[in-house]
């Protein structure tokens, strides 16, 4: 075992060394695996098989600032290979594991992940991947098994003494739900700003212990699971994704079994707690010491925090824990958040006046008013400003364009930000600080809360009146046979017999249901939105499961649904005259697993 380095600590590698020298013994990683602990490390052993993995990694990857594509899953490899590459100067890029049950969308991420960042190797677990998958990774580049690294490198003498570091310490791909997924430059500053954030609203300690199911190559899962618990010095527990997607229990079971009282998912894992777990389970569940239960990821629903609040409050789950957030891989995840002293605010709007754009509080009951829930204020040393189309500042509580900076901030998008972010970490404090980042969402701020309605580029504008796409969801969740969360609304030309560029409203939408049902149910959907928002769809297309194109963190994409419908437009219509999508016979290429299958 090696001991910290003097000074300060400057990346996770120093972190980890820390606790070693101080609490050898202490848990730092738990594998949950089929209701039961399968595997634990603790900071001594730990810290050995990352000093292990540094030096062999440093024989394969020579240079500083090389990448090293981590396409591991959720155990303690992923947390030890992360560590290895800040312990050498390298840079670390997660990525969807590699594995024979892999999802075709998920290895075309990887893929697209690879020829984006050039790396020098690809870890994967061994005996895991299909020699296919593996080979079409490898000729790209060299795909290495994490046993064999382990197996070629010996017992190192000391602690990995890298020529020099690199500033830069991971690349984080966004989840893509607009676009192509693009590498957010995360330096080892940023990595510490965020984490010590987080500690200090959150008041971490090494007493807490996190539990995800999160994959730790998406950003919630990485920082939330790997990054602040080896930050602050708590346990971290790993469930495999798939785990929580066969039964949203098994998350809930890990909470109670570890006395975990950190975890974070988002908005849809909480909605589908209260509809999966009946209330017998609930009373065999003791969630009394999970005091932060962060909610994140996509639009959070005042709904979903009162409804989870009380189905698990005979379970001991305190109301005031649930803690709604925001964030995004470019600022190492958190922007703003919500804490059990400082908790969220509701506020009732006049619907109207917010498709406008304006912020009216509302008194009056009934479907004229929505009830938003902030995602809390900003972390401290952040700033968040709205600003209107043109790009003028809002200082009145109006809906615009969110900004962000601070010092958690990413330095730019790969490659071109690398070189700025240099080896020093001078220039990334006055870029990340002075800096405003256009995040792409449209909100507001009211009494210092930043209220999130979604994406800019998700929502569907008629008639002047803003529409947003977590509303659009919402109703469309209430609807016998539709899968709650899988449904994408857009505006696009004109189809078929219209007139080319004339604007119509699309929904695309996954359903349950058989062909002899769907002109109905898409009848209902169009009868839904026009009642309750007012909104008028001129084509509905329904999807089987697994249809709709969504991102690794299971967020629809827009973009890829609008051009799939698009290619699509000249099939058979259905008895309202608008196309079904189910009658040409070639249904559309499947996306990755949804969201609770997201691995």
């Amino acid at each position: 075992m090696s001991t910290a380095r003097p000074g300060r600590a400057r990346t996770a590698y120093d972190w980890l060394t820390r606790h070693a020298t101080s609490r050898p013994s202490a848990t730092a990683v738990t594998a949950w695996r089929d209701g039961a602990i399968r595997e634990t490390i603790d900071y001594a052993g730990l810290t050995a098989l990352v000093e292990r993995a540094a030096a062999a990694l440093a024989a394969q990857a020579p240079d500083a600032g090389d990448r090293v594509v981590l396409a591991l899953p959720n155990d303690h490899t992923f947390t030890a290979a992360l560590l290895a590459c800040a312990a050498a100067g390298l840079i670390a890029v997660p990525a969807p594991p590699l594995t024979a049950d892999a999802h075709p969308a998920a290895l075309a991420r990887l893929r697209g992940i690879v020829e984006d960042c050039r790396p020098a190797l690809v870890l994967s677990r061994a005996g895991q991947a299909r020699d296919g998958d593996t080979a079409a990774i490898a000729g790209l580049r060299r795909v290495v098994a994490w046993d064999d690294l382990i197996a070629s490198a010996g017992i190192p003498s000391g602690p990995p003494r890298p020529a020099r570091q690199c500033a830069v310490a991971l690349l984080q791909y966004t989840s893509g739900s607009t676009g192509a997924p693009k590498g957010a430059v995360i330096t080892h500053r940023a990595l510490r700003a965020s984490c010590a954030q987080a500690a200090r609203i959150y008041g971490e300690s090494p007493h807490d212990t996190s539990v995800t199911w999160v994959p730790l190559h998406h950003d919630m899962g990485l920082v939330t699971g790997v990054l602040r618990p080896l930050f602050s010095g708590y346990a971290s527990v790993l469930l495999h994704p798939r785990e929580f997607a066969r039964s949203p229990l098994s998350w809930l079971r890990a909470l109670t079994a570890v006395r975990g009282s950190m975890s974070s998912a988002p908005d849809f894992a909480y909605a589908l707690c209260v509809r999966r777990v009946s209330a017998e389970q609930v009373r065999q569940l003791d969630l009394t010491a999970w005091r932060i239960a962060r909610n994140a990821g996509e639009v959070v629903r005042a709904d979903t925090a009162e409804r989870f609040a009380a189905h698990f409050a005979p379970a001991g789950f305190r109301p005031d824990a649930f803690c709604p957030s925001y964030g995004m891989a470019e600022a190492t995840l958190t922007v703003t958040t919500g804490t059990p002293d400082d908790p969220a605010l509701r506020l009732a709007v006049d619907r109207a006046a917010l498709q406008a754009g304006q912020v009216v509080p509302s008194t009056e009951a009934g479907g004229s008013r929505s009830v938003l829930l902030s995602s809390g204020r900003p972390l401290p040393g952040t700033q968040v400003e709205i600003s209107d189309h043109e790009g003028r500042t809002e200082r009145h509580a109006v809906v615009g364009r969110i900004r962000i900076r601070g010092p958690q901030m990413f330095s730019g998008y790969w490659p071109s930000a690398a070189s700025r972010a240099g080896t020093a970490d001078a220039a990334h404090d006055r870029d990340a600080v002075e800096d405003w980042h256009s995040t792409g969402d449209l909100g507001f701020v009211h009494r210092g809360h930043l209220f999130v309605l979604g994406r800019g580029d998700d929502t569907v504008v008629q008639n002047g009146r803003n529409f947003y796409a977590a509303d659009i969801r919402a109703v469309c969740a209430g609807i016998p046979g539709v899968r709650p969360g899988r449904c994408v609304a857009f505006t696009t030309g004109g189809l078929g017999s219209d007139a080319p560029g004339t604007a119509r409203v699309c929904l695309v939408t996954e359903v349950d249901a058989s062909a002899a049902v769907r002109a109905s149910l898409a009848q209902e959907i169009r009868g839904r939105l026009a009642v309750e928002l007012e909104l008028f769809v001129h084509d509905v297309e329904l999807l089987g499961p697994g249809q709709l194109s969504l991102t690794t963190s299971g967020k629809p994409q827009v973009s890829e649904t609008r051009n799939r419908r698009e290619s699509r437009a000249s099939g058979v219509r259905d008895t309202c005259g608008r196309p079904t999508g189910i009658a040409d016979g070639t249904p559309p290429g499947p996306g990755p697993p949804g969201p609770t299958s997201k691995e």
